[in-house]
């Protein structure tokens, strides 16, 4: 167990690293140009522009572009449990495995996750989910997800395997809220940063500007330490270790983390534009401010003038001498210089892998469909790689829960319910029976993943046409279409009630009686249809009259049933049938 002058060290350690790697400049820029106002202005023009007007008109492609790159990437991935062999028992425990992860999902909010994740991945190059315990409403103790700001995690040497061993969270948290929290704390409790109530005003902020979880900015800087032996929270300005939580996974630390692929160092998909961005800013900034002055630009006036001052404006009138000359001097710069900005534009598409077709701007040179596949494809590959790489940790989350789950709830029985495939659930669990060390998950991106709905349905439907998928699998890629088995369910059902209604009709058009009363009684109560369809072709047994049940009764030789005889043989059908013949 270390001693807080050694988690000192290493959380100044590991902040160093990223402070001399380059890296935590680009992540602390990219950060105020996306959170934009006065600090995004100056992040881009630099540190003399902090007394711009936050309306300054600088149009943040680099927010719009991760926008859109997020909209693609936040879809959660669907889960797969392979069962271990080709047994009912193994196929049912794998499909109870799929329900536990789904509730584990479900109460993680991960839905919700993604799409913030999304953001932070390709905007810092990286994102962080830490794994803790969390109490139920019925006061039962799950594992859970968290995802953490990346701005605030330092995570250490990655290695050969792309996953760091240790990880130090560094935040400003308001002393309230860890008195509340650690009552052994030595901190100062401010009482004008409390409600009457006592509650804080806010609850945390990182270390360096206030965040969306902290607008006072104020507190003390509280540390979060993971490693493989377990998780530190100390104090460093007092160094006080406030709790230590030993590990109870033996995969690796509680915490996972999704790194982007790049060449040499951690670096997020928009640190190499920002200079273009910022040109761009200007350039936008100079043509205004150079159409302002095109407008306003001055007169000369050559003689004299007899209505006193010059006025200037709609309606104006001006009374000269004789012989006087009024002027303005051309002050229009050439247009070449300002269509620097659409090279500029381009520029910075190709180097953040942001298309035009993402604006819904149509690509004018490319307007074929092979064009646009080739123009889009190198984006397709990039939306695969962060895919991968949010897959991956995410299989490696389920992983660690799992293993959590058995390691601290072995024995407990626990509630389980939830929707997976159109079905809803609700059953009991024990993680030492029904997880029982089977912590491997597949998480599965649809086929269609990334694509936005138009393209999903043309490409689907191209592809349903061609046999490569089925109509179901079209259907599970399409948005907004939750209970698959319900919606074919009712396609079955319409087109069958539409076969009976058509034979219906043929029957009724032929003098059916029966039929032509069936229509009537459509007509007058359409909504009765299914009842009076099922009513209508619902077999009937022959109504005999009396008399003609007594005959038969005697024909069969008071209601016995005739013993049957031996089959004949083939002669003596041969023979018969000769003689019928003759």
């Amino acid at each position: 167990m270390l001693n807080a002058d050694e988690l000192l060290i290493k959380t100044d350690d590991l902040k160093a690293m990223h402070e001399q790697s380059g890296h935590f400049e680009y992540r602390d820029r990219v950060r105020s140009i996306m959170n934009g106002g006065t600090n995004g202005i100056s992040a881009l023009l630099g540190q003399e522009a902090k007394n711009y007007d936050v309306d300054l008109p600088i149009p943040n492609l680099i927010n719009s572009g991760l926008e859109h790159l997020a909209q693609k990437l936040g879809r959660m991935p669907d889960i797969k449990v392979d069962a271990y062999a080709e047994s009912e028992r193994a196929k049912t425990k794998a499909d109870k495995l799929e329900r536990i992860v789904t509730s584990l999902d479900a109460s993680s909010k991960m839905e919700m996750q993604l799409p913030q994740a999304a953001r932070w991945l390709p905007g810092y190059g990286f994102c962080v989910w830490i794994i803790r315990q969390k109490k139920s409403p019925e006061g039962i103790m799950y594992p859970h997800a968290e995802l953490r700001d990346p701005y605030d995690c330092y995570p250490g040497y990655y290695g050969a395997d792309q996953q760091p061993k240790e990880l130090a969270l560094i935040r400003l948290v308001p002393n309230q809220v860890i008195k509340s929290m650690y009552p052994q704390a030595k901190v100062t409790i401010d009482e004008n940063s409390a409600f009457p109530s006592g509650y804080s005003k806010f609850k945390y902020t990182d270390g360096f500007s206030r965040s969306w979880d902290n607008h006072t900015g104020d507190g003390t800087e509280l540390v979060e330490y993971y490693d493989e032996e377990g998780t530190y929270v100390f104090l460093p300005e007092t160094k006080q270790i406030l709790d230590f939580t030993p590990n109870p996974i033996k995969s690796g630390p509680r915490f996972v983390v999704s790194k982007r692929f790049s060449f040499d160092r951690l670096s997020g998909q928009y640190d190499h534009v920002l200079g273009l961005m910022a040109a761009m800013a200007k350039i936008n900034v100079l043509s205004i401010i150079a159409m302002e002055d095109s407008v306003f630009t001055e007169t000369n006036i050559i003689g004299e003038l007899e209505s006193g001052n010059y006025k200037r404006g709609r309606l104006a009138v001006n009374y000269l001498t004789p012989g006087s000359q009024v002027a303005k001097p051309p002050n229009n710069i050439p247009y070449q210089l300002f269509t620097q900005i659409d090279r500029i534009e381009r520029q910075l598409r190709v180097g953040s892998s942001y298309p035009v077709s993402d604006d819904a701007i149509s690509p004018n040179s490319f307007v074929t469909g092979r064009g646009l596949q080739e123009l889009l494809s190198s984006v397709d590959l990039n939306v695969k790689e962060y895919q991968l790489s949010l897959k991956t940790a995410i299989e490696e989350l389920d992983y660690k829960r799992l293993e959590m789950d058995q390691a601290l709830n072995g024995n407990t029985k626990k509630p389980l319910a939830g929707y997976l495939n159109g079905t809803a659930y609700a059953e009991n669990y024990t993680p030492s029976t029904d997880i029982a060390g089977m912590y491997k998950t597949r998480r599965i991106y649809g086929v269609m993943a990334g694509f936005d709905e138009p393209t999903k349905i043309v490409s689907g439907l191209q592809l349903l046409q061609a046999g490569i998928i089925d109509k179901e699998t079209l259907q599970e890629n399409m948005d907004g279409l939750d209970n698959v088995q319900k919606i074919n369910d009712r396609i079955l059902k319409d087109e069958a009630e539409r076969t009976l209604f058509e034979t219906l009709k043929i029957q009724a058009s032929q003098g059916d009686p029966k039929a032509t009363m069936a229509l009537v009684q459509i007509y007058k109560s359409p909504n009765e249809m299914q009842k009076i369809l099922d009513k209508f072709y619902t077999a009937t047994e022959p109504e005999v009259p009396e008399g003609e049940a007594a005959l038969l009764e005697q024909m069969m030789g008071g209601g016995q049933q005739p013993q049957p005889g031996p089959a004949p043989d083939v002669r003596s059908l041969l023979l018969g049938g000769l003689q019928g013949g003759a």
